[in-house]
This record gives C-alpha cells, sequence and structure tokens, in this order.
C-alpha cells in the first residue's frame, strides 16, 4: 500500500496537494470537486458522512474538521491499495490535529501561506508514501 496523493480541502478548493507518484497526475480541481460531491451525496442522500472511499484499484480516506473559526476543512489521501485502513486513517486524524495547531482559518486568496504544510504531512506519513518496492529499496540504498 501507498499513499499517492494527499491534500487539504476547503470549500472543493485544494490548499495543500501533494502527490508522491507523478503516474496519475490529476487537476487539482478535478479531484477537490469529485471528493466533495462524494461528500455532498452522503450528506443529502444518507445524512453521514464519508470516510473511505473504495474502488477496484484504489480508497479514498477522507477526514473532516472545523477550524478555530468554524471553517470546515477536509484532508484526503488516496492509496493504491489499503491493507492497514486504521494506520491511514490515524495519520489522517494526527494531520488534521496539526492542521489545526497551525493555522486558525484558511485564506483562499493566500494559498502560498499553506506551502510549508506540504512537509508536516510528508514528514507525518513517513513511509506511508512508499510503495514495498520503494520501501525495499530504501533498506538497499
Amino acid at each position: 500500500m501507498a499513499i499517492l496523493e494527499a491534500g487539504v480541502m476547503f470549500g472543493g478548493i485544494p490548499v495543500v496537494k501533494i502527490n508522491y507518484y507523478n503516474e496519475s497526475t490529476t487537476d487539482s480541481m478535478l479531484t477537490a470537486g469529485l471528493l466533495e460531491a462524494i461528500q455532498a451525496f452522503a450528506v443529502e442522500i444518507f445524512n453521514d458522512e464519508t470516510e473511505i472511499f473504495k474502488m477496484k484499484k484504489y480508497s479514498i480516506f477522507l477526514h473532516k474538521m472545523k477550524l478555530k473559526n468554524k471553517q470546515e476543512v477536509t484532508l484526503y489521501s488516496i492509496c493504491d491499495s489499503v491493507d492497514r485502513p486504521r494506520t491511514v486513517k490515524d495519520n489522517m486524524r494526527t494531520l488534521a490535529e496539526k492542521f489545526y495547531k497551525q493555522f486558525e482559518q484558511v485564506d483562499l486568496g493566500l494559498l502560498a501561506h499553506y506551502e510549508s504544510f506540504k512537509e508536516t504531512m510528508t514528514k507525518s506519513l513517513g513511509d506511508l508514501i512508499y510503495r514495498p518496492e520503494d520501501r525495499l529499496k530504501k533498506v538497499f540504498l
């Protein structure tokens, strides 16, 4: 399992986005739109929130949270498969706490302000961003 992409969205706008594997580069707005649509569908139809959206080859983890000023942001991770869902969920919760501590609000006019969170995300996700073969290469190189 590897996290292919991770990010933070606010109101359907990507605030932070990291692609760990370039083979599946997607349009940031398209990804955010899809994830917002999935969330809206779950709330409207089932009156529930989506935490995991599983497809044949990919799984998407979503974690919603409110900032100090009541703005709602969503952290997400797109994985190529899931053999450790609890680990991914726990990391998403930890990342949400770090985002909450670092930023009081989201200002879409200052998106560059959130670039520093990319390093925090990468460090927090640790070896979850590596595919098994990449983890093995890291050991021997």
